[in-house]
C-alpha cells in the first residue's frame, strides 16, 4: 500500500484511517475520491431525502423539532442558517469547554442573538472536568477528550430528555477528512461512529478508575445515553454535510456577514475553524503534532487542494512553513494550575520530540494564494484568553 497520497497531503497512516486506490499514474486516497462526489449528479437526491426526513420529524405540538450542537464556530452559522431554511425550529445546545477567549464568547453570544433562538449552555463541574483533563493529558496526550465527550454526549441527553426527535451536526468529520464512507450512505449519528471518529476510542470509562478520581455520578452526561432508550424514543442525529456540496472555507466567510469575528493564528491560515479557542492552535495543536505527526494546518490544506483552491505542491511548501510555527504553552498549564516543575517534567518525558517548537517567537505568516486569501477577512486578536464564563460578553 501507498504511503502517502499522491493528490493531498495525508498519509496513510491518518488517525481515522485511510485507504488507496492505484492505477498506472496516480495513488489516491479514498479522502480524495469521496471528496470527489462533491461534483457528481448526486445532491438533488440528496436534498430530497433530506427533506422527506425532515418532515417525518417535525414537531407535532413540541416546541422544538431539532437539538443543534454548537461551539460558536463559523461552521454553526453556516448550519443554523441551513437549519432556519429547512423550517425548523431548532434549540441550540452548547458545552462549555473553559478554553474560550473573548473572541470565543463573543461568537457563541453573537450565534444565539443573531438567529433569535432558544439555547442552552451546560457548565460541567469544573473540578470533575480538570481532573479528566489531566488524565487525558498524562494516558493519551489529548487535552480536548473530556470536552469531545460531552460536545458528542450532552445534545443527545437533551433530546432524549426533551423528546426532540432529531439532532442536527455540520459535517461529518470522517467523511471529509478520509472518506470513510460516501455521502450517499447518509451515516448517522451513533455510539460507534462517536466512540471511532470523534473519541479516537477512548470513551469516558478509559478515563476514571486509576485515572481521574471522580465519582460515577459526577460523569452521566460525558457518556452516551442508552442506545435502546434512544431507540424506543426515535431520537437520531444527521450530518448535513451528506447532504450539501460541504465547502467549509467558502460557507464560513458568509458568516462575517452575520457578525462573526474570525481569530488569526500563526498556526494556519483559516481563521474561522475554531476562532476563540485558547488551546485549539496552541498545546492541543503540538499534541497532535506528537500523536499523528502532523499539526491542524494541514487538514486545512489537504481541504483546499481537493477543492482546488492551491496545488498540492503550494500545499506542501505551506505545510513546511506553518508546521515550523512555534507554541506557547504557559497559558494551558496557568489554567491547569501545573507548577513550573510540573511542567519541565511534561515537556522533557511527554514533548521531547516536539520540545523544538515550545516558544513565544512569532514568524510571519506565509504568504496565502489569492484562491484562499479572497475568502479571508479580518484580523482579530483575543485581548483575554482562558475566560471560564461569558454571560453578556460582548466586544
Amino acid at each position: 500500500m501507498p504511503s502517502s497520497c499522491q493528490t493531498c497531503l495525508y498519509r496513510s497512516d491518518h488517525p481515522l484511517g485511510l485507504s488507496f486506490q492505484v492505477d498506472s499514474t496516480v495513488a489516491m486516497c479514498s479522502g480524495c475520491l469521496t471528496h470527489a462526489e462533491k461534483h457528481q449528479d448526486i445532491w438533488e437526491a440528496q436534498q430530497a431525502y433530506l427533506h422527506a426526513l425532515i418532515k417525518s420529524h417535525q414537531k407535532q405540538k413540541r416546541q422544538y423539532d431539532c437539538v443543534v450542537p454548537v461551539v460558536g464556530d463559523a461552521e454553526d452559522y453556516f448550519t443554523l442558517t441551513q437549519v432556519l431554511e429547512l423550517g425548523l425550529s431548532p434549540l441550540v445546545v452548547s458545552v462549555n469547554d473553559y478554553f474560550r477567549n473573548d473572541i470565543g464568547w463573543h461568537n457563541l453570544h453573537q450565534l444565539i442573538t443573531y438567529f433569535d433562538l432558544d439555547s442552552l449552555i451546560f457548565n460541567p463541574d469544573l473540578r470533575v472536568y480538570k481532573e479528566l483533563v489531566r488524565t487525558s493529558l498524562r494516558k493519551y496526550d489529548h487535552l480536548l477528550l473530556p470536552f469531545l465527550q460531552l460536545h458528542t454526549s450532552y445534545p443527545v441527553h437533551i433530546a432524549y430528555e426533551r423528546k426532540i426527535p432529531l439532532i442536527i451536526w455540520g459535517q461529518h468529520q470522517a467523511i471529509e477528512q478520509v472518506g470513510k464512507f460516501s455521502h450517499r450512505d447518509r451515516v448517522q449519528m451513533s455510539r460507534w461512529c462517536r466512540n471511532e471518529h470523534d473519541l479516537f476510542n477512548v470513551d469516558c470509562d478509559r478515563l476514571i478508575g486509576n485515572g481521574a478520581q471522580v465519582k460515577e455520578r459526577e460523569l452521566n452526561y460525558y457518556q452516551y445515553p442508552d442506545i435502546t432508550k434512544l431507540n424506543k424514543a426515535g431520537v437520531i442525529g444527521i450530518y448535513l454535510s451528506n447532504y450539501l456540496p460541504w465547502d467549509p472555507l467558502a460557507q464560513n466567510y458568509q458568516a462575517l456577514a452575520q457578525g462573526f469575528k474570525p481569530q488569526t493564528h500563526n498556526g494556519t491560515f483559516d481563521i474561522y475553524e475554531r476562532a476563540g479557542s485558547s488551546v485549539y492552535y496552541g498545546l492541543h495543536d503540538l499534541l497532535k503534532m506528537k500523536r499523528v505527526g502532523y499539526r491542524k494546518v494541514s487538514d486545512h490544506l489537504t481541504r483546499e487542494i481537493r477543492h482546488g483552491r492551491i496545488t498540492r505542491t503550494q500545499g506542501i511548501d505551506l505545510q513546511r512553513q506553518y508546521q515550523a510555527q512555534q507554541v506557547d504553552i504557559d497559558p494551558f498549564f496557568d489554567w491547569l494550575d501545573v507548577t513550573q516543575s510540573g511542567r519541565q517534567w511534561f515537556i522533557k518525558h511527554r514533548l521531547k520530540d516536539v520540545a523544538h517548537l515550545i516558544g513565544k517567537e512569532i514568524k510571519d505568516s506565509p504568504a496565502i494564494p489569492d484562491s484562499i486569501s479572497s475568502l479571508l477577512s479580518g484580523d482579530a486578536k483575543p485581548s483575554r484568553e482562558f475566560i471560564l464564563f461569558g454571560k453578556g460578553l460582548h466586544i
